[in-house]
């Protein structure tokens, strides 16, 4: 209860007594209250003797301590066990190709939505099991995350791929009070059947490395630094705040490396505030989007807003946008295609393959479009007057800079229009 109330981890409840377990076996039939310092210390000397790993030594010393010293008041004197440091090891983390293969061998939907809840919201296993489906909040796209005495310690993102699987998840399994529960109903899964899902899922993957369940909260954190959202605000939403443990993502994140700059040689520039936009709508139409054409022209835009290029964003999602009508083009008779374009713009070659349209300038294709029924004519309108006339600020030399709401309402004109 004593360690519970401390909001100690139930892996480490569980080390503890196992320590104490250990260490009353070793000492036979003798009273627990009379165990000293004396059957410490032969204890030691056995453990040492079988070269007990350090990590171990660490846990038994700390799990016999907190037993017989915090609980019992037996003042037995643990300085007789040395507890080296551990080395430090590299924190292992997937690739992002790596994951996406890690979880396409995840057949079951219950095994697949756990592991990718996981690495979606950067959770541990207790994070995970102690989540009920009262926590999720799709409306607000947020999670509540709990710990062991069933308090809310934070909000997590909850994005709308993740939010989808979870929605298959529930039809299925029908969960009663915990998101995941186990055989028992109503109660939460265990931490070593999740352990074991993974377990499973990394031999079937093929991936060769020594990962466990952290290394999904770990390529969360990596990934986001990776897409270009600053540590110190991804740290600080998980709420860690360990020095220690900033620091080591702080190496992970960002290897020291040698730079040839100076910060003379830019000192003369001007940089507006830097501010986020929120590229939520489109991340979740790219998990959506199957054309790989396509899905990089979105991926580069989204890559740009999160660095706030908001122009070169635009100009990227205009291109996506293009070659999406472009299809939908190429999917009409080509001959009926050719002879309503010349109507159009009568110098122009007869299309045969998409990349013919490289030669057509993006007004006459929305002309096109709207003449042959792939966009009607209030869409057309809209996208060659706000849609396009934005995109051709955003390319052409000057000073215009587009401030947020204006992205933003470009963005979900594009969405709206042409994805939905």
């Amino acid at each position: 209860m004593k360690l519970r109330g401390l909001e100690r981890a139930d892996s480490t409840i569980s080390l503890y007594i196992s320590a104490v377990k250990q260490f009353v076996t070793f000492c036979g039939k003798k009273n627990i209250n009379k165990i000293n310092t004396e059957d410490f210390d032969n204890f030691t000397r056995k453990l040492l003797k079988n070269k007990v790993k350090s990590g171990t030594l660490k846990t038994l010393k700390f799990g016999i301590n907190f037993g017989f010293n915090e609980i019992l008041h037996s003042g037995i004197n643990i300085s007789s066990m040395p507890t080296p440091s551990t080395p430090r090891l590299r924190k292992e983390y997937f690739e992002k190709k790596e994951l996406l293969k890690f979880f396409s061998v995840i057949d079951n939907v219950k095994h697949r939505a756990i592991m990718e809840l996981m690495y979606s919201a950067g959770l541990d296993l207790t994070d995970l099991i102690n989540i009920k489906i009262t926590d999720i909040k799709s409306d607000k796209k947020l999670i509540h995350i709990r710990n062991s005495k069933n308090e809310i310690v934070r909000d997590s993102y909850l994005s709308p791929t993740t939010l989808e699987n979870l929605r298959e998840y529930f039809v299925l399994f029908k969960p009663k009070t915990y998101l995941f529960e186990g055989q028992q109903i109503g109660r939460p899964i265990s931490e070593r059947n999740i352990q074991t899902i993974f377990k499973n899922a990394l031999k079937s993957s093929g991936i060769n490395k020594e990962i466990s369940t952290k290394s999904l909260k770990i390529s969360h954190i990596k990934h986001l630094a990776e897409d270009g959202i600053p540590i110190n605000n991804i740290l600080q939403n998980l709420k860690i705040d360990n020095g220690d443990t900033i620091k080591s993502y702080m190496e992970l994140c960002y290897p020291i490396a040698k730079y040839n700059t100076s910060p003379i040689d830019t000192l003369k520039l001007e940089y507006d505030d830097f501010s986020f936009f929120d590229t939520t709508e489109l991340e979740h139409l790219l998990t959506k989007v199957k054309d790989k054409q396509e899905r990089d022209y979105l991926l580069e835009g989204i890559k740009c807003f999160k660095a706030n290029a908001l122009r070169a964003g635009v100009i990227f999602l205009w291109s996506a946008a293009v070659y999406k009508i472009q299809k939908k083009c190429m999917d009409k008779k080509l001959g009926f295609v050719n002879s309503e374009l010349k109507k159009i713009y009568p110098k122009a070659k007869d299309i045969k393959v998409i990349d013919d349209f490289e030669y057509i300038k993006d007004e006459f294709l929305l002309d096109l479009a709207c003449n042959i029924k792939v966009l009607d004519k209030t869409i057309k309108e809209e996208l060659k007057n706000t849609c396009l006339d934005l995109r051709n600020k955003c390319s052409h030399p000057g000073n215009y800079k587009p401030k947020g709401q204006k992205i933003k309402a470009y963005v979900e004109d594009i969405i709206g229009m042409l994805y939905e």
